[in-house]
This record gives C-alpha cells, structure tokens and sequence, in this order.
C-alpha cells in the first residue's frame, strides 16, 4: 500500500495521465453506444408515450412498455454486451499503464543513475517516461491483458452464478425444509443460513478468487508471458499471502464502491439538467426521460470511475513484488 501511494505521488502524471485517457474513451465510446441504443429505441418510447397517453384519456388501467418490452430488452441485448466489451478494454489498459509505470519506478529506483541519464531515448531514463512512452510500452502487452480480464471475468462468474443459483432454488421451494418468509411468517433459520449467509459466502468466496488472479496483468508486464501463464504465476504469488492479498483486494474494493456512490450521488445533477433538456426535446415524454434520469447517475459513476482505478491498479500491480523480493522468489520456488 505504501509502495503504490508512493509511485502514484511520484508519478500522478502517468497515472492521471492514463486515466484521463480511458475516460475520454468511455465518454466518446460509451456514450456513442448508449446513444445509439435510444436511437434504435426511440420509437419505442414514443409508442410508450401515446399508449400511456391514450389510456389515461378514456380512463383506462394500463402498465408501462407492456407493448415495448420485447423490444426494448433486444436492444438492451445488444448495447449491454458492447458496453462490457469496452469496459473490459479499458480496464486492461488502466491495470497495464498502471503496471508498466511501477515497472519503471522501481527500475528509476534500482538502475544506477549515471548510466542512464546518458541514454539518449527521452522515453527511457529514470523520471522521465512519457505518456507516449508509456503508451508505447504497454501497447505490446494489451492484448494478454484483455484475454487475462476476460479469463478473470468467466472465473467471476462461477461463483456469482452459483450465488443466484442458491437463491432461486430457494425462491422455487426446490430446498426441502426451507421457505420464502412472507409478511405472516417470518424467517426460519434454515432460511438464514441458505437463503442468506450461503450466497454470500459463495460471493465473498468469488472476491478471494478474484484478489488471487489480481497480479495478473503485472506478472505479464514483467514476464512477457502468456495470459494463462501470468494468471497460474499470480495464483502461485499470493499463494503465501493469501490474507494479506485478500485483503488488499477488499479494502481496493471499498475505495472503488466508495468513489462509486458519490460520482454517482453527483451524477444526479447531470441528469435533472439532462432530464429538463429530453423533456424540451419530446415534448414532454415522460418515459423516455424517467429512463435517461434512471442511467444517467449511473453513466456519470462508471465515466470518472477510472480516476479512482487507476491508484488502485497501481496498488495492485505493486502486489508482484519487486524482483528479488521474498514474494518473487516464493513464486519463482512454486512454479519450479
């Protein structure tokens, strides 16, 4: 932890640096998916308008997008999935930057100081890598780095999965001797333990498999090794730590939901603007300003969140040890 605030200090213009750029790339990428996923929908919301319109005029009972949802949940289908795949992307690129730019700290720390303030590339002395430089560096390493976040992101699923799965089997009364508590029953133990703890063991289980593989992309920095390889390595890494490791993951997790909810508290005041201004544009359509109010908050959150992923992949990526470091050569002895 100390390593990784110090480096983000010494080099917040690498660090900010790179997070400005993935959020410029969410912004531009994003945005232009989640507007045209209105686009293709804004039909739909129309008909939604002049249906709830009709029946509230002749008195009749009615439920919103009932006509629509099919449709809605093909494009929701598809503006879903594209928003992962960019998610993914720029996460592979934040954690690499992040795990180049202690790289070369730790090389500005180590590498004797007269040798390399005669080298004649501006891009690699000590204290002197540039944006471009780092671009330049991570660049070969993006694509292991995506297979890696995408191997990480089916190891997630299991057990989130699984966790819904205890659920629903609880829901569907498929677990002899525990019931769905209603308002004139209470909840039994049984239910507790099963419909309660057991799902969020299995989750917390999934967080202690993700803070194993959390290495990962730096041991590929370091390494030049394959995605699958840099996340056996990561898993052998912290093999001896697991604790520690896993506790380093959680307390970077609360700093992210943390940062979360309050780009997300100040989002809301993008969106009542933006909700003014749909408003002005559809004549007062009410049903397709209620959706945009609903994401907006949520939008603004996931478009500055890379400000605050960018420490905190520093933090992780300062998880590999340094080379020579007891953690590196516990790793290097199991995989031998």
């Amino acid at each position: 932890m100390a390593e990784g605030l110090r480096t983000t200090g010494r080099d917040r213009r690498l660090v900010f640096g790179s997070a400005a750029r993935a959020v410029a790339a969410a912004l531009f990428a994003g945005g232009g998916i989640v507007a045209g996923g209105f686009a293709a929908a804004w039909g739909l919301f129309l008909e939604a308008g002049r249906t709830a319109e009709g029946s509230i005029e002749y008195e009749e009972s009615y439920v919103a997008y009932t006509d629509q949802w099919d449709g809605l949940v093909k494009v929701a289908l598809c503006v879903y999935p594209l928003l992962l795949l960019v998610a993914m992307i720029l996460v592979a690129w934040l954690l690499t930057a992040q795990a180049v730019t202690v790289a070369h700290a730790r090389e500005r720390d180590t590498v004797d100081w007269e040798r390399d303030t005669a080298d004649p590339d501006p891009g690699a002395g000590p204290g002197r890598l540039t944006l471009r430089a780092l671009w330049r560096r991570s660049r070969p390493h993006l694509g292991a780095a995506f297979r890696i976040q995408a191997l990480t992101l089916v190891c997630a699923l299991v057990p989130a999965v699984a966790g819904l799965l205890v659920l629903a089997a609880v829901d569907m009364e498929m677990v002899p001797g525990v019931v769905w508590p209603t308002y004139h029953e209470p909840a039994t133990v049984q239910f507790i333990l099963v419909g309660r703890i057991l799902p969020v063991v299995i989750w917390v289980l999934g967080l202690v498999l993700l803070a194993r593989f959390a290495p990962a992309t730096a041991v590929r920095v370091a390494d030049n090794c394959s995605a699958t390889a840099a996340m056996r390595r990561s898993w052998t890494l912290t093999r001896t730590a697991r604790l520690r490791t896993t506790g380093i993951y959680l307390l970077c997790a609360a700093v992210l939901a943390a940062a979360f909810a309050v780009l997300k508290w100040l989002g809301t005041f993008v969106a009542h603007w933006a909700g003014l201004l749909m408003l002005a544009t559809t004549d007062d359509n009410v049903w397709i300003t209620g959706v945009l109010v609903i994401i907006t908050p949520v939008a603004v959150a996931l478009v500055l969140l890379p400000v605050v992923l960018a420490p905190v992949g520093v933090v992780l990526a300062c998880l590999r040890g340094a080379p020579g470091s007891p953690e590196e050569g516990s790793a290097r002895a199991g995989i031998a």
